[in-house]
């Protein structure tokens, strides 16, 4: 019969040692044949003696008989008694999964009552959590189906380690609880409690198959989940672990050589849709009145809760109706939580006759508070630590602590941190906050380190628990770097938590011993303004070390200046970076000079960041001049070592070939990016886990040169190659999202590929892929990827748009839209979307006009002109191109509405634009005018706008031009440009005709071949959307 239970810890059993499975199988083999041959042996010998002495007897060969099979007995009753005790061992280890369930809060029989309390008093919130819900699981069977196949199935390479991460009330622990009553006979399954010490030792002596779960792994210490990890891999023919978490901040703790055991995540986000949730709702309504044996509420048709509710948010509005509170399914989060907080301290009341005189309901809340906040590893200690309540500062109350700690640990047994385990968490942490917000003398101001932990957890779903840790912060600001590792450990993440740490790191850093210790922390990428805060502090501390001692310390403030400018760009201050990556590179030619074979690498990846920051700002020249340094450097390193900087070189390259494409040396650029692809290919055939990502990026950049160059079909092959191996990395490693977002990108580029070789149809079924990954994303961290879902919405509207869906194009770039004017509005950085915000209503105003809504597509033009009018005077190079796209389609715009002056003056200020443009260009390089191309279209509009208000002369000079410069593009690149040229020069030739101009039009060497009416009358001053965002990655 299988047992489901939790795992506990037992001090020994049966023969009093531990051993392994086939240890316990040698001995009770051994057992069997110590009966069953050492005694017939001995008895033969016996009968051979009595013959050889002619004694024979019958009477005693009858006894030796009779001897012979009571020691076979004896020998068989201690091997099945061997067995037997192994098996009570396990069942010691393993309770069952689903316990009694609590009492009914409702009295059989008892109506609800109608002010919605409680009849009689009794435990509500424990039904809430997973051993007691009393609905089947929801919407996870395939997540469950394969987690299930991975516990069964064989497999030899050690895969014996899942984790599954999400949310507070996602659903963990139901889908663990699911998974282990799906296993077939002969397994175990069961619950870590403790530490696990001695946890797979037993399990394995007992010789089943098991399943530990480890609920809240990231509250258990690295080195038990190590012990555990370790020993799991010991025996993969009967082990599997199953870490449950809300984030893999646990797995960075391991160890090199244990993380890599931790092979597959399962991320889970809230499920179901509205009918779902309706459907679900009422299920769980008629379970809980089942399980309660009361009736069941009427039940309306009216929608229930919201979008991104978790399952435990749904129980919970279905306890409460049957409970009889009114209005639950709009109830907010706060208002659910509040609510059961309430029902779990009135449930406290069966309990205060037992305990010591002045306990009240608002006293054990203290006590379980404290408790809850810091760690007691028993009761004696949990009884000093209620020093702090009020009621028990005294020490007289010695023995009211102590019976108020024994009812808190039976109560809520603590977890593997020794603090109290309140569930489901988000009541408990509810219930905490609202205790510290009554009482805040419980915590003193040195318990910052211990607490700073459960308030960051708390705060991922209440607020307000960020205000209760910066307050202990402000108190004693030298605890700061304790508990910064605290809430970093939690992997806890957010923009509030972000921006209020970076600001106390900000306020306090200025203390040198500080700041000595702040900067020994680790950067997190999801929280950029914290790792801004804490480069700053490491660039001060190694500037005033290096100006003691500039010899031994101007590296570390070279490198220091590196991280400062990633970070200043992470955030969108490119301006900042810029300044910063100059003073790196200042600093790593001293050094280079002094000592060219020790730091060449670091001036070659000085010049690398540099070259970066000059493309964000828009310098792109100065930016290719510092990229092809970088490039040079990287040669004659990797020619003297291609083990350690093939690497280096192939990001240089692969930032040289974006820097290219900015100057419009797109053929060059290719060039760059296949020899990128090259080294990429070398490194992930030797090291994948590696290099395989980067072989990825490399394969999307090499896809949008090819598109540059016009070369469909190869881009087509790379960028599926990319998305092949991002979906690989995005399904197979232990955090999934890292990788999705960088496959939604490439899934753009691989559905504009596919739109280009004439497979619309695929093409937007992959654009939907993409916004689908980025959407599950956004749900789960708003905050990191809403600007990626926004990116996919405008490329999707793109892509439909390129397609003839442009009433659905319009509603995804108005839903793109949207999202960017939030980010607009809302980031402390409101620059780093304002020109994503430009870019999706320039394609609105695009799309709108295709629809014919001319007016409100005029109204979407003209925001994006004002937006890159401000964005132009703060960066000019930057963002003059932009300026002038959005120009020309105002032009358009107002040429469609009637108002042609003011068209024909935004079409000028285009074309002066370009104009601009291409002299600045010419000055830097004579033979270059990467925006030659947009000059000829601009141009002919002009002409077209120009004849339309009668300037016959002003309208053909301004074709005639449009000609000359798309003549020039044909004979740098005729594979993409001699078409348009020969169409264009037919078009000029024709009006010339049909003005007179006959001499003129015999003076153009033309293409013997006419074009027809269609084309040449083909409206090519229509308002076209922006093409697909298609940047390149960031290089590293």
């Amino acid at each position: 019969m299988r047992r489901f239970g939790w795992l506990g810890v037992v001090s020994g059993y049966g023969g009093g040692g531990v051993c392994d499975s086939r240890g316990v199988r040698r001995l009770w083999v051994l057992r069997v044949w110590h009966g069953s041959v050492s005694v017939p042996v001995a008895a033969g010998a016996g009968v051979v003696t009595n013959l050889a002495t002619d004694e024979f007897s019958w009477a005693w060969t009858a006894g030796l008989l009779v001897l012979v099979l009571v020691q076979v007995g004896l020998a068989v009753w201690q091997a099945v008694r061997d067995r037997r005790d192994l098996r009570e061992a396990r069942d010691e280890l393993l309770g069952v999964l689903r316990p009694p369930p609590p009492a009914s809060p409702v009295p059989e029989g008892s109506p609800v009552r109608p002010d919605g309390r409680v009849p009689g008093v009794g435990a509500v919130v424990g039904w809430l959590t997973a051993p007691f819900t009393p609905t089947p699981l929801w919407g996870r069977s395939t997540v469950r189906g394969d987690l299930l196949a991975w516990c069964v199935a064989p497999d030899p390479q050690g895969d014996v380690v899942r984790v599954v991460t999400g949310p507070a009330g996602v659903g963990k622990s139901r889908l663990a609880l699911a998974v282990a009553e799906a296993l077939p006979a002969g397994w175990v399954a069961g619950r870590l409690v403790g530490d696990g010490a001695g946890v797979v030792e037993r399990t394995a002596a007992a010789g089943d198959p098991t399943l530990v779960i480890v609920d809240d792994a990231d509250r258990v210490a690295a080195s038990a989940l190590e012990t555990l990890i370790t020993g799991a891999v010991r025996h993969p023919d009967l082990l599997r672990v199953l870490l449950l978490a809300r984030t893999d901040a646990a797995l960075r703790l391991l160890s090199d050589e244990v993380r890599p055991r931790v092979a597959r995540a399962e991320v889970l986000a809230p499920v179901g849709e509205a009918s779902d949730r309706q459907r679900w709702f009422a299920e769980a309504v008629r379970a809980y009145a089942r399980a309660w044996r009361v009736p069941a509420p009427d039940l309306p048709d009216r929608p229930v809760g919201a979008d991104g509710d978790t399952p435990l948010v749904l129980h919970a509005r279905a306890l409460l109706a049957v409970l009889g509170r009114s209005g639950i399914r709009t109830w907010s989060l706060a208002d659910l939580v509040t609510e059961l907080v309430t029902l779990e301290q009135r449930s406290w009341q069966t309990d205060l006759p037992r305990l010591p005189a002045g306990c009240d309901v608002e006293v054990l809340a203290e006590a379980v508070a404290v408790l809850a906040l810091l760690p007691a590893a028993g009761v004696e200690l949990a009884a000093e630590l209620l020093r702090r309540v009020p009621q028990f500062s005294h020490d007289t109350t010695r023995e009211s602590r102590v019976a108020v700690a024994r009812w808190a640990h039976r109560r809520y047994p603590p977890g593997p941190d020794h603090r109290l385990d309140l569930r489901p968490h988000l009541v408990g942490e509810r219930l905490v906050l609202d205790t510290l917000t009554r009482t805040p003398s419980l915590l003193r101001d040195d318990d910052v380190p211990a607490v700073a932990p459960v308030l960051a957890r708390a705060h991922s779903s209440f607020p307000d628990a960020l205000d209760h840790l910066t307050a202990l912060l402000t108190r004693q600001p030298h605890l700061l770097p304790d508990a910064l590792a605290a809430v970093l450990a939690t992997g806890v993440t957010g923009r509030t938590l972000d921006h209020a740490l970076a600001a106390l790191i900000d306020t306090y850093g200025t203390d040198s011993d500080l700041r000595t210790r702040l900067i020994t922390l680790d950067d997190i990428p999801e929280l950029p303004y914290l790792s801004l805060a804490q480069a700053r502090l490491r660039v001060e501390h190694y500037r005033v070390l290096a100006e003691a001692e500039p010899d031994r310390h101007r590296l570390d403030l070279a490198r220091s200046l590196h991280n400062l400018g990633s970070c200043l760009v992470e955030v969108g201050r490119a301006r900042e970076a810029l300044a910063v990556a100059e003073q790196a590179v200042d600093h790593c030619r001293v050094l280079a000079e002094a000592d060219p074979d020790r730091h060449r690498a670091d001036l070659a990846r000085s010049l690398h960041n540099l070259g970066s920051c000059l493309v964000e700002v828009g310098r792109a020249r100065e930016a290719l001049a510092a990229a092809e340094q970088a490039v040079d450097h990287y040669r004659v390193l990797a020619e003297a070592d291609p083990d350690r900087h093939r690497a280096d070189l192939a990001v240089s390259l692969h930032n040289l070939g974006s820097c290219l494409v900015e100057v419009g040396r797109a053929r060059e650029a290719l060039a760059a990016a296949e020899q990128a692809v090259d080294h990429y290919r070398v490194l992930a055939e030797a090291d994948p886990d590696r290099h395989r990502a980067d072989l990825a990026v490399s394969l999307h950049n090499l896809g949008s040169c090819l598109v540059e160059v016009g070369r469909a079909r190869e881009a087509l092959a790379a960028a599926e190659q990319a998305v092949a191996i991002r979906r690989v990395l995005a399904e197979a490693e232990a955090d999934p999202d890292r990788h999705r977002a960088d496959l939604a990108r490439s899934l753009h580029i691989l559905g504009s590929c596919l739109v280009e070789v004439g497979r619309a149809r695929e093409g937007v079924i992959v654009a939907e892929q993409a916004v689908d990954h980025c959407r599950v994303l956004a749900e789960a961290d708003p905050d990191r990827h809403r600007a990626d879902l926004a990116r996919s919405l405008h490329n999707l509207g793109a892509i439909l748009g390129e397609v003839g869906r442009a009433r659905e194009a319009l509603t995804a770039v108005e839903q793109a839209v949207a999202i960017r004017r939030v980010l607009a509005e809302a980031e402390a950085e409101p620059e780093r979307h304002r020109a994503d915000l430009a870019s999706s209503l320039h394609n609105l105003g695009a799309i709108l006009g295709e629809v014919g809504r001319a007016r409100e597509a005029l109204t979407a033009v003209e925001q994006a002109v004002a937006i890159y009018r401000e964005l132009v005077e703060a960066e000019s190079d930057r963002h003059r191109p932009d300026l002038a796209d959005s120009l020309y389609n105002l032009g358009i715009c107002l040429r469609d509405v009637g108002r042609a002056r003011e068209a024909l003056t935004a079409i000028e200020q285009t074309v002066a634009i370009y104009r601009e443009l291409a002299e600045a260009e010419a000055e830097v390089e004579a033979e270059s005018d990467r925006h030659r191309p947009d000059r000829a279209h601009s141009l002919y509009s002009l002409g077209v706008i120009l004849s339309e208000m009668g300037d016959l002369d002003g309208a053909l000079r301004a074709q005639h031009e449009a000609v000359t410069l798309w003549r020039e593009c044909a004979e740098q690149d005729p594979e993409l440009y001699e078409a348009r040229y020969q169409r264009a020069a037919a078009q000029l030739r024709r009006d010339l005709n049909l003005t007179g101009h006959h001499e003129h039009a015999v003076a153009f060497d033309l293409a013997a071949e006419p074009v027809d009416d269609c084309a040449a009358t083909t409206r090519d001053d229509a308002p076209q959307p922006s093409m697909p965002d298609q940047r390149d990655d960031p290089g590293r």
